[in-house]
């Protein structure tokens, strides 16, 4: 944590001036022969192709002891229990009236399946004998 009587340093980024910016990229050439000034486009000095960044080992294929396994589980549980206190749960009266539509649903769909397949092995019957 910070101490009160230290000063944070902002770097400060130049303000970009957007206006006359085609013109910055532009360069005035002579073409020989008629007199006149064509325009060709240069690209900026700065932009200038960047490296790739430099990749970290890879520290998954270390062996890792019991003590790491134990640190990442209690970080989990630590995580989970977190997430756990964000969640709105239902109180009695929407936990009823969901339980009750998902019954209804069920059933409806039951209903539908069994019906269909009644009548497709019905139909299976007629062809078949």
């Amino acid at each position: 944590m910070k101490k009160p009587n230290q000063k944070t340093k902002r770097r400060r980024r130049p303000k970009k001036n957007t206006a006359g910016k085609a013109e910055r990229n532009q360069k005035k050439i002579s073409v020989e022969g008629k007199g006149t000034k064509a325009v060709a486009k240069v690209r900026p000095s700065n932009a200038s192709p960047k490296k790739a960044p430099e990749r970290k080992p890879d520290r998954t294929k270390q062996r890792k002891g019991i003590g790491y396994f134990i640190s990442k589980s209690i970080q989990f549980l630590r995580e989970s229990k977190t997430e756990l206190k964000k969640v709105k749960w239902p109180n009695k009266k929407e936990l009823l009236a969901s339980t009750v539509m998902v019954i209804f649903l069920v059933l409806v769909v039951a209903l539908f399946l069994g019906i269909v397949d009644f009548g497709l092995i019905k139909v299976i019957k007629n062809i078949v004998g």
